[in-house]
């Protein structure tokens, strides 16, 4: 029986998603075709039908995890306007829930070290999607009363040390210490 195409449209949906997640959660080599495939209750031989190779599959996976984070962003600027995204975002970023569950969170803070390494892969999907949470951020930080020529570079300060943060929250585990480096970020970066 063949596949109507939104079926199709569908089951790739579907794959990306799962890329986008054991991308998030495990990295470029945790995300295998086979891997993916399984996740997802699909048949190995049935990737082809949807990408043309891993990378093409590792791509995509990228483009939606950004635009994930950025459409919550988006979500909640039309709720509540640039400064209350910007608060939000930054208190799910740091939040507990973030740092336990890489898998829905953040793709920088995620993979963003394997997607350095293979920039001729990732480097323009990474670009692109960072360059969806600066102007998103720093949207925010205007709203907040930031002077627009300034908001840019605050706005990449900001997302790095966010960032910085999970990646070092994540590593460390659940101890003192990573109270300790969660609550310094906080200090700094929580938005009243």
């Amino acid at each position: 029986m063949r596949k109507t195409r939104e079926q199709t449209a569908e089951s790739r949906a579907k794959i990306v998603d799962t890329a986008a997640r054991l991308l998030r959660e495990r990295g470029v080599a945790g995300a295998s075709i086979a891997d993916v495939m399984s996740a997802a209750g699909m048949t190995q031989g049935g990737f082809y039908r949807h990408f043309a190779s891993k990378n093409d599959m590792l791509a995509a996976a990228t483009r939606h995890a950004f635009a994930t984070m950025a459409g919550g962003i988006d979500r909640d600027t039309d709720t509540g306007g640039a400064e209350a995204a910007l608060a939000a975002y930054v208190a799910r970023y740091l939040s507990a829930e973030h740092i336990a569950h890489p898998g829905l969170g953040c793709p920088a803070a995620g993979f963003g070290a394997d997607a350095g390494r293979i920039p001729d892969v990732l480097g323009v999907e990474f670009a692109d999607g960072a360059e969806q949470l600066i102007t998103r951020v720093a949207a925010g930080l205007v709203a907040r009363g930031a002077a627009e020529r300034g908001a840019r570079g605050e706005a990449i300060r900001m997302l790095t040390m966010l960032i910085g943060t999970v990646v070092m929250a994540r590593a460390l585990g659940p101890s003192a210490l990573q109270d300790e480096i969660v609550a310094a970020a906080q200090d700094k970066l929580v938005l009243d």
